[in-house]
């Protein structure tokens, strides 16, 4: 079963509003609301309350509506983000002009932990691929924590780890897999809620999102989805894509 997160109007204290707005101004209950989803977040669930309370003190919140831009290689690096709902795209531009995809992060990932540690600029464009919550978590104090957190520090060390090996299994997809291979892995690779026809993927990706991830045009990635919807592999539900037989994914064919 999928997590249960704070909505949207809980940590933004209200509907509607955009922008960004400093944790230290929110009323009671919605800080509350962002504490609780600050601290279901992985790299922050070694803290104790009163850490956490630290970090939301170096924090500003920005909504990003589906489509728009968080990050563009290149950009200064002054912080990390975290994602606190919806889900965006990790990508970055070739020198023939082709967008390649690197990942898709969803709710409790992290964005731009290099620039928080070594304050270069951003190594990667970001967008949106569905409204996003996200708590901007600003570098000087965020660095004076880690110094006081082993614990924290270890963290954050494995999530750059787990990027690496995932940066890693994206490069030997396009050198060694074909673009049914690719899809397949990356279908795999998203997160899954069981049901039971088949485990739904939380994510609902576009035509050009998959295409871009899996390093193929539109045309192509779209004829292998309706090729493996009509052999029963797949299905799709309002948007989403239901994996109904996953070993066939696996191989890709």
């Amino acid at each position: 079963m999928a997590e249960e997160r704070a909505a949207p109007e809980a940590l933004t204290g209200g509907p509607g509003k955009r922008g960004t707005a400093r944790g230290a101004a929110t009323p009671r209950r919605d800080l509350a609301a962002r504490r609780a989803a600050l601290a279901a977040v992985p790299l922050f669930k070694p803290l104790a309350g009163a850490e956490i309370d630290q970090i939301l003190g170096h924090t500003a919140l920005q909504l990003r509506p589906r489509g728009a831009q968080i990050l563009r290689k290149g950009d200064p690096g002054s912080g990390m983000i975290v994602i606190l709902q919806g889900a965006a795209r990790v990508s970055a531009v070739a020198a023939d002009g082709r967008e390649v995809g690197y990942a898709v992060l969803g709710a409790g990932e992290i964005l731009g932990e290099i620039s928080l540690l070594d304050g270069a600029e951003r190594s990667a464009d970001v967008a949106a691929i569905e409204d996003c919550v996200l708590l901007i978590v600003e570098r000087a104090g965020f660095l004076g924590l880690i110094r006081k957190s082993p614990d924290l520090c270890l963290k954050l060390m494995g999530e750059l780890c787990r990027r690496l090996r995932r940066s890693n299994l994206a490069l030997e997809s396009l050198t060694l897999l074909d673009l049914p291979g690719r899809i397949g892995r990356l279908l795999l690779g998203l997160p899954q809620i069981a049901g039971p026809a088949g485990s739904r993927v939380t994510i609902r990706l576009s035509q050009s999102d998959l295409a871009t991830l899996a390093g193929g045009s539109r045309e192509k990635v779209n004829r292998q989805l309706r090729l493996w919807e009509k052999e029963g592999v797949i299905a799709r539900d309002r948007g989403h894509i239901v994996i109904l037989r996953p070993e066939r994914l696996e191989g890709g064919s």
